[in-house]
């Protein structure tokens, strides 16, 4: 299996159509039928079902489109690492981030690094913890600043920023008419809430809830905290999100924010995959970073 083989299943993968995939490629139909069937013969396995008037994946297909799309992603991004290796400091880092305060840490180091590097470009990548651990074992991005809990066995990494968990109540919600700035999780024990899609984080949530004895109701689990607001504005529940998500939420949104008590905080942390060590460009912003933290 090579490279290109891999690009024509794609094509193909994406038009659904020998035809088009052909002339999108610039082939005639014949060496591009044939490039696929030595590719499933190769792999043991039907990767499409070819009708009248289109083709549909089989479930080796669709895995195959699925890896096949982060193979050549991955070839591009060591191409162009290597072509750019000749010119000293400069490149491309692929940094992934989680949304709540990830944006900010990024932007501050990706500042104060390019006046150091200035002929540095930069790939960012937002997703959940599960999704960056994917993408850095994938070697789809070098590093990433995730959040606590952190996979030891996958990732390696050091703590650079903490905060405290809060509520995010809709402003109709008797809660959010107390007098006090917090509240307690016996108050939130009776409530529909808001959380992180991360299974991780929703046994740790839970995990504070089992210390009184309550079982918390999770109605809406989110990948990205940026919906939490016109989730929690309409009264469908309340969030249960790290401060720096109530933040960014733009004034007027109905919302009162609350600390949670007693205090439960969430750590970041800069990460790489444990098993391979960062390369030359990512191993000089990860010790940037850390000169920051000191």
């Amino acid at each position: 299996m090579d490279i290109r083989q891999i690009k024509y299943f794609l094509t193909v993968a994406e038009e659904l159509n020998i035809t088009r995939a052909a002339e999108k490629l610039h082939l005639s139909q014949p060496p591009l039928s044939r490039a696929l069937m030595e590719l499933e013969e190769e792999l043991g396995c039907k990767l499409m079902t070819r009708g009248k008037r289109h083709i549909t994946l089989t479930q080796e297909g669709l895995a195959l489109k699925i890896k096949g799309k982060q193979i050549i992603e991955l070839t591009e991004m060591t191409k162009a690492e290597i072509s750019e290796m000749k010119n000293g400091i400069s490149g491309t880092i692929y940094l992934g981030h989680v949304d709540s305060n990830g944006p900010t840490l990024a932007a501050q180091w990706i500042e104060s690094f390019k006046k150091e590097y200035p002929n540095v470009m930069y790939n960012l990548w937002c997703g959940t913890v599960d999704d960056l651990t994917d993408r850095m074992k994938a070697g789809l991005i070098d590093i990433a600043v995730t959040m606590t809990p952190l996979n030891s066995e996958l990732l390696e990494g050091f703590k650079v920023y903490k905060e405290n968990w809060v509520a995010i109540i809709p402003t109709s919600h008797s809660i959010a008419k107390t007098s006090t700035d917090t509240v307690s999780l016996e108050e939130l024990s009776d409530n529909d809430l808001i959380i992180s899609s991360r299974r991780t984080r929703e046994n740790e949530i839970r995990s504070w809830f089992e210390g009184i004895k309550k079982e918390p109701k999770f109605t809406v689990k989110i990948a990205h905290s940026s919906n939490v607001a016109k989730l929690v504005s309409r009264g469908i529940g309340i969030g249960i999100f790290p401060a720096s998500v109530a933040k960014n939420i733009p004034q007027g949104s109905d919302v009162v924010i609350k600390e949670i008590r007693p205090v439960v905080s969430v750590e970041y942390m800069l990460s790489w995959d444990k098993n391979h060590a960062p390369n030359i460009l990512a191993g000089k912003f990860i010790e940037h970073v850390k000169s920051l933290m000191k």
